[in-house]
């Protein structure tokens, strides 16, 4: 491998007058796919992974060439339970932030970037796999946050590292100056959802008709509706606060009980009262017990909702939904 670096290292000039990197994907690149494929029991989850891995190699390798530090461990695409919950492929760059690197396959005209993503990312690689899996040709880049970007309207990757030289000295200039303090706030209590199904709920979890005065077939709530079986549906004003303008935005939690003693639930963000819009770049993460991420997802403007995934949880699962924007988190835990 040392002797293959060498041989492609090339001259920065050389480099940023490409318009497409070409990666050579070893047995090396394969053997750390698999390694991650591996741990996924899906068949469909299993190829994801595969592919991502491949696309995170290819970048890893031309950013190393670039002459840029990369953090593999930090990057959520080597958390395996970050992976088993979100489709992601990034890549951390030391004092730059996270890039994600995403998989295209040959006859594709476009770059789909999944919503797990739109939020804490530096911008958007687009890697071209070849049809035997031996090459990746990185195609460019895009800070377009959508659920497809055409390859046609990707920057050049002669600008690719001037991009990411000026969000280092943005971020290392703002380090250094920034006085502003993050805010944070916690529930003290913990939300015992089996108890809804019993009609008991915690002081501040109500209708969502109760807390915006609006009935349930307003056409914000009927596209958003998601039934579950023997479903409990209740939400909650969450206000981020002073710094914001007294920015209220709604959390609302539906649960539903299955068979084998499982609940389902799905988790959804709705403007505040006085609003039509949710703000853009407010982020909606779930968490384990532990705080690592399990899903997260952002609204890119003019969103009337956003939503999680669905998941299950057993008896005594614990979990906390955090709401955020800018330096302001709000965070609600959960059993069940």
């Amino acid at each position: 491998m040392v002797q293959q670096d060498r041989e492609v290292r090339l001259p920065m000039s050389q480099i940023t007058e490409s318009l497409i990197f070409t990666v050579p994907l070893s047995f090396e690149a394969h053997a750390i796919a698999q390694q991650y494929q591996k741990q996924q029991s899906q068949p469909l989850k299993a190829k994801q992974v595969y592919l991502n891995t491949l696309a995170v190699y290819a970048v890893n390798f031309y950013l190393r060439c670039l002459g840029f530090e990369v953090d593999v461990d930090d990057s959520d695409s080597r958390n395996p339970l970050i992976v088993k919950f979100m489709d992601v492929a990034d890549l951390s760059i030391k004092q730059v932030g996270k890039l994600e690197c995403r998989p295209v396959l040959p006859d594709a005209h476009v770059c789909q970037i999944p919503s797990d993503v739109w939020c804490d990312r530096i911008g958007y690689v687009a890697v071209q796999l070849s049809q035997t899996l031996k090459q990746a040709k990185i195609l460019g880049f895009t800070q377009t946050v959508a659920a497809e970007i055409p390859l046609t309207q990707l920057r050049s990757l002669s600008e690719f590292p001037e991009y990411l030289d000026q969000i280092r000295q943005t971020i290392s200039t703002a380090s250094t100056a920034s006085t502003a303090q993050t805010v944070t706030a916690n529930s003290q209590t913990i939300v015992n959802l089996r108890t809804w199904f019993e009609g008991v709920f915690e002081s501040g979890w109500q209708s969502i008709e109760d807390i915006l005065g609006v009935n349930i077939t307003h056409p914000v709530f009927v596209r958003s509706v998601t039934p579950l079986k023997n479903g409990i549906k209740r939400a909650k004003l969450i206000n981020l606060g002073m710094q914001l303008g007294e920015l209220a935005v709604v959390l609302s939690i539906a649960i539903g009980q299955n068979r084998n003693d499982t609940v389902s639930a799905l988790v959804q963000l709705y403007p505040g009262p006085e609003q039509s819009w949710l703000p853009a770049n407010v982020t909606l993460t779930m968490l384990s017990e532990s705080g690592e991420i399990l899903q997260q997802v952002c609204t890119r403007g003019q969103d009337n909702y956003i939503q999680l995934r669905h998941f299950k949880g057993h008896t005594g699962d614990q979990f906390s939904i955090q709401v955020s924007l800018g330096n302001v988190s709000v965070t609600e835990d959960f059993i069940l």
